[in-house]
């Protein structure tokens, strides 16, 4: 990912979310990616939509979580899959 905020795209930011959710990125690529989320509203929503996600589906307990965490996983690489 480039160090400059007008070379990130929303796909880059995609493909990093996971990382950024969990603190995984180096600093300089945080704040990329911050800095996009500063100007681009398509990009904020499906963040808090995925923080949403994560927080719901730690609330449901293993035995339910399981059996859902594996559709929700199904679905999305489906529709993954089709963007390709």
């Amino acid at each position: 990912m480039s160090a400059d905020v007008e070379h990130l795209t929303c796909k880059e930011l995609v493909e990093v979310l996971t990382d950024y959710l969990e603190d995984a990125l180096e600093p300089a690529e945080r704040a990329d990616i911050e800095r996009h989320l500063a100007i681009c509203h398509g990009c904020l929503n499906y963040v808090e939509q995925m923080r949403s996600t994560i927080d719901l589906l730690g609330r449901i307990p293993d035995d339910e979580g399981t059996v859902h965490s594996k559709r929700l996983l199904s679905i999305f690489r489906e529709w993954q899959a089709g963007r390709a």
